[in-house]
C-alpha cells in the first residue's frame, strides 16, 4: 500500500500554489506489453504475447531539465492466454521516477524528449483453474524509458513513451522455475492536460 499512499500524497500537493517556473502533467495512458521474460509459472506461455495495459502519470516538471513523477500501469491478462488452465491475471507497476529531458523554451509547442526512471513494486496476481500455482506477488522492481510530449493547445498534448520493468532481483519466494523474476517492456501514448 505503500506505494498508493506515495501517489495520494502527489495528489494533495496539486491544492498548493505551484511555482511560477514548475507545470503539473496529468497523463491517462493506453498501451501493450512486449518482450516480456519471466520465471514465474507461467502455464499458457502468454507473458510472451502482447497484452493490452493503461494507467496513467502525474508529473512536476520545471522550465530546466529536471522533474519527477508517479507512474501506475495496469495489465489485465499477463499470464493469461485461452484461459483454460488460467482463469484470470494481471500485473501493476507502480513506480516514482525521476525525469530528465529539454528546458521547456527550447521545445514550448515542439516535442519534448524525456528520459525517466526510478524504482517502485511490481504487484500482480495469477489464478489458476486448479488453483495449484495461484499466486499473489508484491516485488521489489526499477523501470527506465523515455519518449516525446508535444503540445497541441497550452493546456492539451500527447505523450509517447516506451519503458523497460524489472523485478530487482530473483528471489526464492515465489512460484517459478528456479529464482523467480519477472521483466517486461511497455509502448504506449498517452494524453497530457498541462496545469
Amino acid at each position: 500500500m505503500r506505494p498508493l499512499r506515495a501517489l495520494a500524497a502527489l495528489l494533495l500537493v496539486v491544492a498548493f500554489p505551484k511555482p511560477a517556473a514548475a507545470e503539473w502533467h496529468f497523463t491517462p495512458m493506453v498501451g501493450t506489453t512486449f518482450f516480456a521474460n519471466t520465471s514465474l509459472v507461467d502455464l499458457e506461455h502468454a507473458t510472451g504475447h502482447s497484452h493490452f495495459s493503461f494507467g496513467g502519470s502525474v508529473a512536476l516538471l520545471g522550465s530546466g531539465i529536471f522533474g519527477a513523477e508517479a507512474l501506475i500501469i495496469w495489465t489485465p491478462g499477463l499470464f493469461t492466454g485461452n484461459e483454460v488452465l488460467v482463469s484470470k491475471s494481471h500485473a501493476i507497476a507502480f513506480m516514482g521516477n525521476a525525469v530528465l529531458t529539454t528546458p521547456r523554451r527550447w521545445t514550448e509547442y515542439n516535442l519534448r524528449p524525456f528520459l525517466s526512471g526510478g524504482f517502485g513494486r511490481l504487484q500482480g496476481s495469477r489464478t489458476e483453474s486448479h488453483n495449484v500455482f495461484s499466486e499473489d506477488f508484491n516485488i521489489g522492481a526499477f523501470n527506465i524509458g523515455g519518449g516525446a510530449i508535444g503540445f497541441l493547445s497550452k493546456n492539451t498534448g500527447l505523450r509517447f513513451d516506451l519503458r523497460y520493468y524489472s523485478s530487482l532481483k530473483q528471489t526464492d519466494e515465489l512460484i517459478a522455475f528456479g529464482k523467480g523474476h519477472l521483466r517486461y517492456m511497455t509502448a504506449s501514448v498517452g494524453v497530457v492536460i498541462r496545469r
